[in-house]
Formats: C-alpha cells, structure tokens, sequence
C-alpha cells in the first residue's frame, strides 16, 4: 500500500485515526490484498503516514471492529475474510450519507469515555492470550465442581427454588449465614437489613442511588476502581479524588480538607483490599473515619468485596465494624472469592435499609435463589472457609512471584505495589525527568500481541495515572506469563526510550 497524500487534521469532523483507517481500506481493495495477507505494522504505518502510533492503533482498531481486518496475538493485523463487494464502499460496508449517518450514531465514542476507555471496556470481554487485565483468579482455584454438584441438588430436591417466582430482599438462610460470617470479625449486621444483590456492583448501585442525587459530590479514593469512575458519570454525581496510600488507604487528612471547602454528601472506601493498590487501612483509620462522617452526617459506602482474600492472619474488619448508627452502607459480593461467574453480592444498608429495598424491587426486583441456597450451604458447612484458606495462600504466592518478575523485566525505577490482599499489581513507570511516560500506546501495542492489562488512565481522571498499570495475578505462575512480563517489558522500555528520544 502506498501514501497517495498527507493525513490532514484540519477537518474535525473526519478524525485523524478515520482518515487513515480509510486509507487503509482502500489500500487493501487496490492492491487487491486476499485473506489471511498480512498489513504493515503499527510502527510502519505510524512511520508511513506521519502519525503517532497511538493514531495508526486506532485506524487497525476501527477496521477490526468493521470486520475488514483481524488480529492475531503476537503476530500481528491480517485482512479478514469478508463477502465479495461490487463496487467501492465506505468502512462501514454503506456509502454516501447513510455511511456518515450510520458512523455518527454507532461508531463515535460517547462524551464520558474516551475513545481508548471504551476500547478497554468493550475488550475485556472478548479473547486474549495472557489476561494480566481482569481482577480475579484463574478457575482451578474456585471450588466449580462441588459449588456445580451443589447446584444440582439444590434445584432437584427443592424445585421451588426455579419454579417460583421471587420476591423479597433474599433468601432467608444466605442473610443470616452472611450476617453470622460477619460475626467472626467482630462485624454486627442484622439480616433484616441486608439485601442480596446482582454482584456486588449493583450492591454498589443501589447504595450510591439511596444516599445522593445528581449534582452531588461524592469523595472516593484515587486511584479508584474504573466502574465506579463510570457509575458516578452515569448517576450525574460528581467524584471528588482523595489520595489513596498503598499501604495505609485512604489520606484522612486530605479528606478533612477537602470537606473545608467542598460540599461533600458521601463518601466511598475499599478500606479492604482496595484496589487498585491492595492497600488494608488500620483499625484506628477505620474508626477514625467513621467519626470524621459521623460529626459530619455524611454516609459511607463502604466495598469490601477484597474483604475475604487480604493475606493477614486473621479477616481484617471492615469499616461497617466501627458503626454504631446505621451510617455505613457495607457491600460485599462472592465473585471474587468464590466463583466469578456467579454474580451473587450483597448490601447491609444500615439505617438506609427501606430506601435500599424500594429501590431493589424498582431496579431488578430480585435476585434469583438458586444460586443463594447454594452459597448458604457452602458457608454453613465450612466448606466455604476451607477454600479461602487455599485461595489466599495461592494469591500471595503468585502476586510475590509477579511483582519479582516486573521488578526484573520492566525500566529501572519502576515502583510496584506489595500489596496486603486482592488479586492486582500497580506499577509506576519511571519519570524522564519531570515527564510521566505514558501507558496508553504501551497497552495498544500489548494488546495487538496478546496481551492484556488494565492501563493506569482508567483509574482516574484528568491523565492522574497515566504512567501507572495494573496487572492480575489471579493466575497460576507458568512460563507462559513469565515470558509475557518480559515482553510488556520490553515493550515499557521501548517506550520510555521513544519518549526521551521526543524530548525537546
């Protein structure tokens, strides 16, 4: 394929990366490119067309999307098989003023994602080779065979639990096993306040929805967790960033401050095993922060759904332990300590409880009861116990083994996290001077070989983390991963290279 002409900016309306990816796509129709032929690299084609290689990712993505061309991990973009066309088309398969119409509605980015944002959500769902970008642990370590047998009997022995409909905040067994779990560290929740959710995310929903309206501030930790970033967009509330610590959680000092001067209505923790850092605040941190909102009367949310997988001897507690007033909403789940697929979580809302319950029954009404019974069991018995004990042994070997390897293959002075529980790395990538490098064309390029991880953007707003990354190590340590640690960094010091050699 050849350059016919300059890529030009200076039309809005027709962005860089569609420009090009037009170009593209012309290209393969002239040059009358068939299946399975293989395209110029990313670094060819930035270097071809005079653009960044952030711009040339963008194009590759946008055709792939269209189904003109494919990517294959470590290997690179391929055109795909395709129907035959009779005459030239648009990308879109359409030409003229429905092809404008149609790419205006689908294809453009919504305002409160960037375009890479949304390329990162729409990702995680779809195959990858090594996925070092989603939060939980590999399936040999969840207890899927006798959770499914469990299933199975449940449903044979007491058919009501798929034949009838469902009502009601849960199932009754499930809340007082939950409440009794809470019991063994020294957490008082009564069952009739809580509420069995939809995965702890919509746990998460309802609680926000119950305490703020929009316009609102509401404070959460930074770096925070990317869909309650999203989640907040969407309710129309305000995040108001304060600084996260890896090790001790949420800076009080900086929360203070910023109640001098803003007027915050709640506030949201992950005081457990907060990700993205595995930080576990302290006891006294804990209950210092309920003072401060009590004096306040502001409500806390409070996510511990890392509750259950920190690494210290004993469960650390969470906020909702220090609460004496029905002030903290506390949401918990089992997708990530039980089984991911499962989507169980749950809300013990406090003096919100009757707000929390309209707006379950408006929202989802229920939640389906096999599933319940299923996990009530498993808690009752002790076999719920047992598995954690294997699990959280299995995490803080794999994070030890992961963090050594990042700390081996990626740029000197890049800082990782140690963290105290959870299943996620964040590493920081070291500075040029006073000039963050960042991850966002690192995670393109990774992506194209396979390889996935979360990048550092994602977690807040404004380019806050652009130089940060977070990385899973649900998985069980092979030489596979090892040899994919050392290609991201390869790939990290390619990029800290690329960016001195831009410097003024």
């Amino acid at each position: 394929m050849r350059r016919d002409a300059p890529l030009s900016s200076d039309e809005p309306a027709e962005p860089l990366y569609r420009q090009l990816a037009q170009r593209l796509s012309d290209g393969i129709e002239q040059a009358g490119l068939g299946e399975g032929s293989r395209l110029p690299s990313v670094r060819t084609l930035a270097a071809q067309y005079g653009v960044s290689l952030t711009t040339a990712l963008q194009a590759l993505r946008w055709l792939e999307t269209k189904g003109r061309i494919e990517a294959r991990p470590r290997s690179g973009y391929f055109v795909a098989k395709r129907a035959r066309r009779s005459k030239r088309t648009s990308v879109e398969g359409v030409s003229g003023e429905a092809s404008d119409k149609l790419a205006h509605r689908w294809s453009d980015p919504p305002p409160e994602l960037d375009s890479q944002a949304r390329d990162h959500l729409a990702m995680v769902g779809e195959p990858c080779a090594v996925r070092f970008d989603l939060a939980s642990a590999e399936p040999s370590l969840y207890p899927i065979d006798r959770f499914s047998v469990l299933l199975r009997r449940l449903a044979y022995q007491h058919r009501d639990l798929v034949g009838s409909h469902v009502r009601g905040a849960g199932y009754p067994a499930l809340r007082r096993e939950i409440a009794r779990q809470a019991m063994q560290y020294a957490c008082e929740l009564d069952p009739d306040e809580l509420v069995i959710t939809n995965g702890c995310v919509e746990a998460l929903n309802l609680a926000l929805r119950a305490v703020v309206r929009p316009g609102d501030v509401v404070a959460i930790e930074s770096p925070a967790y990317f869909v309650l970033l999203q989640m907040l967009r969407a309710l129309e509330v305000k995040a108001w960033p304060i600084p996260c610590h890896p090790e001790t959680g949420m800076d009080l000092h900086a929360l203070k401050e910023a109640f001098a001067h803003v007027p915050i209505k709640a506030v949201v923790t992950v005081a457990n095993g907060n990700n993205p850092l595995g930080s576990v605040a302290s006891n006294a941190a804990k209950e210092a922060l309920v003072k401060l909102l009590r004096e306040r009367d502001v409500p806390l949310i409070e996510d511990d759904i890392f509750g259950d997988v920190c690494f210290g001897e004993t469960r650390p507690a969470p906020v909702r332990a220090f609460d004496t007033h029905g002030n903290v909403l506390l949401c918990g789940g089992f997708s990530k300590s039980l089984c991911p697929g499962l989507r169980l979580g749950w809300l013990a809302a406090g003096r919100f409880t009757e707000r929390v319950k309209a707006l379950k029954y408006t929202t989802s009404m229920a939640t389906a009861e096999l599933q319940q019974a299923a996990v009530a069991e498993m808690l009752a018995s002790g076999g719920y116990a047992l598995h954690l004990r294997r699990l959280k042994a299995a995490l803080r070997q794999q994070l030890t083994v992961m963090r050594e390897a990042v700390l081996r293959y990626f740029p000197d002075g890049t800082q990782v996290t140690d963290p105290a529980g959870g299943f996620v790395l964040w590493a920081k990538l070291p500075a040029l001077g006073s000039r963050a490098i960042s991850t966002r064309t690192l995670f393109e390029l990774a992506r194209a070989e396979g390889i996935g991880f979360a990048p550092g953007h994602l977690f807040g707003e404004g380019g806050a983390y652009d130089d940060c990354l977070r990385l899973n190590a649900g998985n069980q340590w092979t030489s596979e991963l090892e040899a994919a640690v050392e290609r991201l960094g390869v790939l990290a010091r390619q990029a800290v290279r690329d960016d001195g050699r831009s410097l003024p």
